[in-house]
C-alpha cells in the first residue's frame, strides 16, 4: 500500500472518482488532490508522495527529468499519466505508465498494483549483461554504439535499459551513475560527462 498518492487534475469529478477507487481498494492511506502543478509546494513541503497521477495538460514542461528536479521528486516515484485526449507520442513516453479515462476499474487497479510490485522489487540484482550495458551507457555511448560493440540489436539494448530502470527504480543517467559507483559496477573515472 502506498502512503500518499498525488492526483493532479483540474476536473473535480475525475479527482473524486479516482479518490473513491483508490480508497475503496486500499491502494493508499492518503490522497492529495491538486488542481495544477503550481499547488505542489503548498501541499508537499517536506514529505513527497509515493506516486503521482497527472493529466498532461497540467504540466508546463514535457521533460519529466526537469519536472522531477524542480519538484524534488525522487527517480523511483512512479508518475502515471491520466489521459483522456490525444497527445503527441513523446508525452506518452515520458510517464512511468498511463491510465486512460476509458479504462475499467480492474485495468486501473492492475496498473497501480503493478507499479507497487515493481517498487517492492527494486532490490533485484542486475545481470552481468545489464551491468555491461550500463557501463557503456555511462561512458556516453548511444544505444546503437552499445549494440555495435556488444554485437546485439539496438532493440536488445533498449530492453536492457528498461530492465535496469525497473530493477533500480532510477530513470536518469546521472542517478544510474551514482547507483553504479555505489554498487561497484564502475568507478568515477570511467563515466563520461553526463551533462553534455
Amino acid at each position: 500500500m502506498y502512503r500518499t498518492i498525488a492526483i493532479i487534475e483540474k476536473s473535480n469529478i475525475i479527482k473524486e472518482g479516482l479518490t473513491h477507487l483508490l480508497k475503496a481498494h486500499n491502494i493508499c492511506s492518503q490522497i492529495a488532490k491538486l488542481d495544477s502543478i503550481d499547488d505542489w509546494f503548498f501541499v508537499f513541503k517536506d514529505e513527497k508522495p509515493d506516486m503521482i497521477i497527472i493529466n498532461p495538460d497540467r504540466l508546463k514542461d514535457t521533460d519529466l527529468d526537469k519536472i522531477r528536479l524542480k519538484l524534488e521528486i525522487p527517480d523511483k516515484t512512479p508518475v502515471i499519466g491520466l489521459l483522456y485526449q490525444y497527445f503527441d507520442r513523446e508525452i506518452y513516453n515520458m510517464f512511468t505508465s498511463t491510465i486512460y479515462i476509458t479504462d475499467t476499474e480492474d485495468i486501473i487497479l492492475g496498473k497501480l498494483r503493478n507499479k507497487q510490485k515493481k517498487e517492492q522489487n527494486t532490490g533485484e540484482k542486475l545481470t552481468g549483461r545489464e551491468k555491461v550495458v550500463l557501463k557503456l551507457l555511462l561512458k556516453g555511448m548511444a544505444n546503437k554504439e552499445v549494440a555495435d560493440k556488444l554485437k546485439i540489436s539496438p532493440h536488445t539494448v533498449i530492453t536492457h535499459r528498461k530492465n535496469i530502470v525497473e530493477k533500480t527504480g532510477i530513470r536518469s543517467l546521472s542517478g544510474l551513475a551514482i547507483y553504479a559507483i555505489l554498487n561497484n559496477i564502475t568507478n568515477i573515472d570511467e563515466i563520461s560527462d553526463l551533462e553534455k
